[in-house]
């Protein structure tokens, strides 16, 4: 049988249709929660879908519990570049079918299914941008061929790493914390060859002027590139709750397509022990999404540094 007979297309027409009717709720961030345990803050957040499962089936029945529509996998570092990159040993493979188990299994904990769970991807980890190029220089033959072969490895990367996850009975792939047109284009070109109809989302990295922290390029461009590539939905992740705000009515305005909004909760502090910790401000996040779904926006979340307790915030101001 070939990869997509496996692919879970009643899932995909749900959360397509639900996301046009919306608002749905998103999870919360598992990375972020994870780093936040004495003693991990070094340890690679995919490394868990191994070695502590139970702990992250835990997290995602925590978000649920709280009002999570949609749950998001573990795995947004998880590509193979990725893990090499993290000394992580097992395959790709491996680590994001435990990573997707996590999320659709936690009905155990909640005795809810998790139908509408998104497979996490995040940059590969493979710049194949010339970053010694002057703006405008076209370069060598020779350059030209290299980047097209660096291209070509980080679309593959992209493809397996979507390919599997969507084996493994994801409803689509989120591509989020993009942060520049030129590393979208072979992840958006990936996630599209292995989905085969499939849904594939993508969401960037802006600054509180709407704009790609890697790039500068303007919101509005970036969910033009997203939908000419094959995207269904485009949104924004890891970015201030302002920015989150601002962006909204913007990337409405920009394209046909459902929108996604999940801010952080700003800069962590650092213990003595290396552990991150955020000041999470619950009430302003849950009253800026009722905004958010005003302006347009149909899945409302959070990212770095928010726990289930926003979730819970979240999910009372929209659906009561």
């Amino acid at each position: 049988m070939a990869a997509q007979d496996y692919y879970n297309r009643d899932a995909a027409k749900e959360l397509m249709d639900r996301l046009a009717a919306g608002p749905l709720v998103a999870q919360g961030p598992t990375g972020s929660l994870l780093a936040d345990e004495a003693g991990t803050a070094d340890v690679p957040a995919a490394f868990w879908n191994i070695a502590e499962p139970q702990a992250l089936t835990r997290m995602h029945a925590l978000y649920q519990m709280a009002g999570a529509d949609v749950l998001i996998t573990n795995t947004f570092q998880a590509s193979a570049p990725c893990l090499k990159r993290d000394s992580i040993l097992q395959d790709y493979r491996s680590v994001n079918r435990a990573g997707a188990d996590c999320a659709l299994t936690c009905s155990r904990i909640t005795g809810v299914p998790a139908k509408l769970v998104l497979g996490s991807v995040g940059p590969c980890g493979i710049a194949w941008e010339d970053a010694d190029k002057e703006e405008g220089e076209e370069g060598t033959k020779a350059d030209k061929e290299a980047e097209s072969a660096v291209h070509k490895l980080a679309r593959e990367a992209y493809r397996n790493q979507a390919t599997i996850l969507l084996e493994s009975g994801v409803a689509g792939v989120l591509l989020e914390t993009f942060c520049s047109l030129h590393d979208l284009e072979p992840a958006v070109t990936g996630a599209v060859e292995a989905a085969h109809g499939m849904p594939v989302l993508a969401s960037f990295a802006i600054d509180d002027a709407c704009h790609l922290l890697g790039d500068g390029a303007a919101i509005e461009q970036a969910c033009e590139a997203a939908r000419d590539l094959g995207a269904q939905a485009v949104g924004v992740n890891c970015c201030s709750v302002c920015a989150a705000t601002q962006a909204v009515p913007r990337m409405v305005r920009a394209v046909d397509l459902p929108v996604m909004v999940r801010p952080n909760a700003g800069a962590p502090t650092v213990d003595q022990d290396g552990c991150p910790h955020w000041d999470e401000d619950v009430e302003g996040v849950a009253r800026a999404s009722v905004q958010w779904v005003a302006d347009g926006a149909r899945l409302v979340g959070t990212c770095c540094g928010f726990t289930p307790i926003a979730t819970c915030a979240i999910s009372g101001a929209l659906h009561g």
